[in-house]
């Protein structure tokens, strides 16, 4: 190893962060253009670059020279493209996999029904009472009737009234749901 590399590996393992931008400059194009070798996208091959060199700067005192640093690159990089490459394939697999159900009119009607679930909750909470809100919000974040109370400082029987008055008012403006479904089958 040459006198320039022995000062370059050094002040990296000393933290200097100008000499990791001129590291950074000399050898960002290549280990792209290596990711790039395993992954189509550039945009996906310059963050996989980015995230090994920071994880480069959390262990650069473990390096003694500059082949054994390049190593850690190609390896990082080739390791992190194949688990990109995995993930993929499995999200891949998975959306094959259930494509069959994604075509069906079950999925249709339980997506449609659950977008316009939410779309008029969220439409129509606005007009329930500032505690009917507050409680109707909590046990839309899955929060018990005792959390609840709990929280807002009431009674478990004020939650349930207010809860109960709430969903009275809702499933009334629900009701077209049904004939919004029999015309989309």
């Amino acid at each position: 190893m040459n006198n320039r590399d022995q000062v370059l590996v050094e002040e990296l393992k000393n933290g200097k962060e100008k000499t990791l931008k001129i590291f950074y400059e000399e050898y960002f194009a290549l280990f792209v253009s290596f990711a790039n070798s395993l992954l189509p996208s550039e945009e996906e091959c310059k963050d996989v670059v980015h995230d090994v060199f920071l994880k480069y700067w959390d262990c650069k005192e473990d390096f003694n020279n500059l082949i054994a640093i390049r190593a850690f690159f190609y390896k990082s990089i080739r390791n992190t493209c194949l688990n990109l490459i995995r993930h993929q394939q499995v999200h891949q697999k998975y959306l094959t996999e259930n494509l069959q159900y994604l075509e069906s009119d079950d999925f249709m009607h339980e997506t449609i029904m659950k977008k316009e679930i939410f779309h008029i909750i969220h439409n129509e909470i606005k007009y329930l009472t500032a505690m009917e809100q507050k409680v109707l919000l909590l046990a839309l974040d899955e929060k018990s009737n005792e959390e609840i109370a709990q929280e807002l400082g009431i009674a478990v029987s004020t939650v349930k009234s207010h809860k109960a008055k709430s969903y009275a008012e809702l499933r009334e403006k629900l009701k077209y749901l049904k004939t919004l479904l029999i015309l989309v089958s």
